[in-house]
């Protein structure tokens, strides 16, 4: 399923997944007003929630994998040795169906600026041919889309089936552009929320709820106290001012009499 996910990435630019256990460390903290907020499960006991995590698990370390293809591709020298003969053959080879790709795609986008650039043509047979060249290309996207696809399943496959080559290739962390990175940050990100919301049970999603809610109402309260205490302060900081100000004079008029 993850692997299908993961096709439709080209070459282009980790945390390992296997360090993060689906089990939180027991609070050695006492109990505090905020045990609403946390799951009272420390770990996930039915068969659905394991294979969600574990799904959800081998799409990002397959992910961390296909990001650091363009690496690969990159310094072929260095890491040939490393990662093997056959998995090195399939990297070059879906570079290659890589660039063909993005040759045919700079192509077409001159094609269409310069046709639209260009309002008059002396011949149309020529204005024909252009067209008919530019709708060639396009109807060759898609098949070599797909082959692109294909090859990036193969070299997942090459790496999943090498896991000391896989291991290797997941410590190249500075290939990975900072956009991957991003992307799979938030993957883990969604992972340490989905781990949560499964420990949850509905029972205790009600009662973080309305503990929250509690909570906003009690700020809210004291928001009020707070506002009020502040203006009550500054009338009695303008009183002052004033009778400061009229002893002051009244003192003035004293010395002058």
């Amino acid at each position: 399923m993850s692997l299908d996910v993961l096709a439709v990435a080209p070459l282009y630019q980790g945390l390992d997944i296997y360090r993060i256990k689906l089990m939180t460390e027991p609070s050695k903290n006492p109990p505090s007003p905020l045990n609403p907020l946390i799951p009272s499960k420390t770990k996930l006991t039915t068969t659905e929630a394991k294979r969600i995590m574990s799904v959800l698990d081998e799409t990002i370390h397959k992910v961390q994998l296909v990001t650091l293809l363009s690496y690969v591709a990159s310094n072929k020298e260095v890491l040939e040795g490393m990662l093997g003969e056959d998995i090195m053959k399939a990297v070059r080879e879906h570079e290659a169906l890589c660039q063909i790709l993005l040759d045919n795609v700079n192509y077409l986008q001159d094609e269409e600026r310069w046709l639209q650039e260009e309002e008059e043509f002396e011949e149309e047979g020529w204005l024909r041919y252009h067209l008919f060249s530019v709708e060639l290309q396009k109807s060759n996207l898609l098949p070599l889309t797909q082959q692109i696809r294909e090859s990036t399943k193969n070299t997942l496959r090459l790496l999943l089936n090498n896991r000391q080559a896989a291991s290797l290739l997941q410590m190249q962390t500075q290939g990975r552009s900072a956009e991957a990175q991003r992307f799979i940050d938030s993957l883990l990100e969604l992972r340490g929320f989905l781990f949560e919301k499964l420990l949850t049970s509905p029972m205790e999603a009600r009662d973080r709820a309305q503990f929250i809610q509690d909570i906003s109402k009690r700020n809210r309260r004291n928001q009020e106290v707070i506002d009020a205490l502040e203006n009550e302060l500054a009338v009695n900081m303008k009183n002052r001012d004033i009778e400061v100000q009229l002893c002051s004079i009244g003192q003035i008029m004293e010395g002058v009499t």
